[in-house]
């Protein structure tokens, strides 16, 4: 299944990039033969069983380190670990040469494996605790070097893995400031991705980055003087400037800036749509003055970025606006939260009602199925909460039931049936 859609992508493609010149004819033609090949599904099947037997053996030797070795000296634990790491990289440049560069890169992995058992060793070996986060530094560094000099994929995904373990053990062990020295990692693992171009670690990139901001957030609240909702408003206003900036700088590379927007859109809407579950209390009028500047701070940042992609991609000024009814619908809350806290969630899901709609819309003008689809859920999402908050408290419940069933199976026709057009519209006008 996935092939084929694949191949039916390709092919739509490869008659886009004839058309404007990027790709003969001929050449068109041996790639759609290469992609249809039988094998060609296949192919990458032995790489990936070579990296997931990479990484099942790199957890036996862990586990085989973390027993406790009575009947073996601490020397020749030390020898054996760091002998077989030495051998792993010897038998990875092996098989570079001789043009297995996936077995290469699982045989890397390994090695990056057996670094780790060799700290995890050492901290057995010196009483040291096997949560300290200098051992998960020295790892991830390691993996993040060896990702540099071969370079290497999954030794990049292992190193932005490790980053996130590390912060996590930061945290665990000292929650009273946030773990800044984090971002010196992220920004090392981002280049990297960047460098090497691959989607999967710029995926990872961004999690690991969203991840920190919810492991630090009890610390970064004590530490700035934030109230829970500035928080949150000021990660929404950072998802909206990834977005942003992903439309400015799409130039660069078209696949990465796509991730990066897809998770601002993301982000952007479902923190909005948890304010509105929340009316709020007096806490927010008692929020620090502090918030209010960082607030301010990345409304600037967002304008800056939001007015580089209108000149850089072309964005037009109605999608600005929606862009600027997100960013003015999360400052707002804590204003409307105090002052009328009963009409928050009503007037809320009217505003991401409309802004589903508004996606829908952005999607198909850019040619953006996931905005589309992302729309299409965000609008069911929303109408599916009003119906519970609504129905679920007027009606009997049996009745409750039955008219929800039909309007839950006659709504998901009318929408799917809607949503198909419009990605259906929006490949054809990307064909265009």
């Amino acid at each position: 299944m996935w092939q084929r859609a694949y191949l039916t992508r390709l092919k739509r493609d490869l008659d886009l990039w004839i058309e404007r010149g990027w790709v003969t004819a001929a050449n068109a033609e041996a790639i759609l033969a290469s992609a249809s090949e039988p094998g060609a599904a296949t192919r990458r099947m032995p790489a990936m069983l070579a990296i997931l037997g990479a990484v099942l053996i790199g957890f036996a030797v862990m586990s085989f380190v973390a027993a406790n070795w009575q009947d073996i000296s601490k020397l020749t634990k030390l020898i054996l670990i760091f002998a077989a790491m030495w051998g792993t990289y010897v038998a990875a440049f092996a098989l570079q040469k001789r043009g297995h560069p996936a077995f290469a890169q699982a045989a890397v992995l390994i090695g990056l494996g057996l670094f780790g058992a060799g700290i995890m060793l050492i901290a057995q070996i010196y009483h040291i605790v096997t949560d300290d986060p200098g051992g998960v530094l020295a790892w991830c560094v390691a993996a993040l070097a060896t990702a540099w000099l071969l370079p290497s994929r999954p030794a990049l995904a292992l190193g932005i893995l490790l980053a996130v373990i590390w912060t996590w053990f930061a945290i665990d062990m000292n929650d009273a400031t946030p773990h800044w020295a984090f971002w010196v990692a992220w920004a090392a693992s981002a280049a990297l991705a960047l460098r090497l171009s691959w989607p999967p670690a710029f995926h990872l990139v961004l999690i690991a980055g969203f991840l920190w901001q919810a492991i630090n957030a009890e610390a970064i609240l004590d530490v700035t003087g934030f109230s829970p909702t500035q928080f949150v408003i000021l990660v929404i206003l950072g998802a909206l400037a990834l977005w942003m900036a992903a439309l400015a700088f799409s130039g660069r590379s078209v696949r990465l800036a796509a991730v990066a927007e897809g998770y601002g859109i993301v982000v952007a809407f479902a923190l909005v749509g948890i304010l509105q579950t929340d009316p709020g209390s007096g806490e927010h009028a008692a929020a620090g003055a502090s918030g209010t500047v960082f607030i301010t701070a990345a409304v600037v940042l967002l304008a800056a970025l939001g007015g580089l992609a209108a000149m850089r991609d072309g964005l037009p000024a109605r999608h600005l606006a929606g862009v600027a009814a997100m960013a003015a619908l999360a400052i707002a809350y804590p204003f409307l939260s105090v002052t009328n806290a009963a009409l928050v969630p009503w007037a809320y899901a009217a505003a991401i009602l409309a802004l589903a709609a508004w996606l829908v819309s952005y999607g198909a003008a850019r040619g953006s199925r996931f905005a589309v689809n992302f729309g299409f859920v965000v609008f069911a999402a929303e109408v599916l909460w009003l119906y519970f908050e609504t129905l679920g408290t007027l009606l009997d419940t049996a009745i409750f039931f039955a008219l929800g069933g039909v309007l839950l199976i006659v709504g998901s026709v009318v929408f799917e049936r809607m949503r198909r057009r419009i990605v259906r519209t929006t490949a054809e006008g990307g064909e265009a």
